[in-house]
């Protein structure tokens, strides 16, 4: 997302990974944590802050607590406004952080896909679900090279990979020969439009 924003605004783009994602694991997942890294990246100076999402709601924080230059949120709100409906989620969110630090990343994971509002992800093929459990990232996905080496990608036996070649050869020499009749047609029609205005302007029409 914001590699192709780079593309469209006139300043350079820093865009990290959250503390305690991706490349930026190896810090504290904390708002001060989000709040040092800004104002490195920053040098001193009131950021204007780009937020997706979650990244959204860390920047409009900090930019109710500190000088920024602009904001702009993509995907993200102020919360909820209602003060019970507000609590209620804040006790939810802390039942599924203990939840997770019980079963571990990789089952929360499974469990939180489980949810109806991702049950298209399910019809997706496993290769690709595969690769979903080996990216790193919020802002930037990736993957290693490495990580990429281990997943088994399906392949078509032999035969039926030299039958889908013959029938490609055939559709391939079927397209050529349209290709061809088409031309001598548009040729023709070509010679068919200079008669008939040769013919006009000698009076002969």
């Amino acid at each position: 997302m914001f590699d192709e924003l780079s593309h469209y605004l006139p300043r350079h783009i820093e865009a990290p990974d959250l503390p305690g994602h991706g490349a930026s694991s190896n810090l504290p997942a904390t708002f001060e944590s989000v709040v040092g890294l800004v104002e490195w990246l920053a040098g001193g100076e009131p950021p204007v802050l780009i937020g997706y999402s979650m990244g959204g709601r860390l920047a409009l924080r900090y930019a109710l607590e500190r000088p920024v230059a602009g904001l702009v949120l993509v995907s993200a709100g102020p919360g909820i406004a209602h003060p019970v409906a507000r609590e209620e989620r804040r006790i939810s969110d802390e039942r599924l952080a203990a939840d997770l630090a019980v079963v571990g990343v990789e089952a929360f994971i499974d469990q939180w896909l489980g949810n109806p509002m991702f049950g298209g992800l399910a019809k997706r093929h496993e290769i690709w679900r595969a690769v979903d459990r080996e990216t790193t990232g919020t802002t930037r996905k990736r993957i290693s090279r490495s990580k990429l080496g281990q997943i088994m990608v399906p392949v078509a036996p032999k035969a039926d990979q030299a039958r889908s070649v013959k029938k490609l050869d055939e559709l391939i020499a079927e397209i050529t020969c349209l290709e061809q009749v088409y031309e001598r047609k548009v040729a023709a029609l070509h010679e068919l439009e200079k008669s008939v205005l040769h013919q006009a302007f000698n009076g002969h029409l």
